[in-house]
């Protein structure tokens, strides 16, 4: 019997590192056309890059599509919480 639960299935899939597919994506954390940050399930996700946009975001399939150039993928550690006021300013 297959138990079928409410996790977003997290995949990463990058085209000539110009279009940017994500699965199992909560939410947006912060966002910049350098810096986009997301919200997985119990990690963080950022992506770095340039002229970055988000084209497509669907919180209830968890899908993202980003384009621009992308430099980086690193997931981080974390519950998704958000930073407070102060620390995203003193950064």
């Amino acid at each position: 019997m297959t138990e079928i639960t409410n996790k977003k299935i997290g995949n990463i899939i990058i085209e000539n590192r110009a279009k940017m597919t994500a699965g199992g994506i909560k939410d947006v954390e912060t966002f910049s056309p350098e810096r986009i940050v997301l919200i997985t399930d119990g990690h963080l996700l950022t992506v770095t890059g340039r002229g970055m946009k988000v084209k497509k975001l669907s919180t209830e399939t968890g899908e993202i599509f980003i384009e621009g150039e992308i430099s980086g993928c690193v997931y981080s550690e974390g519950k998704g919480e958000k930073e407070s006021f102060f620390k995203r300013v003193l950064k």
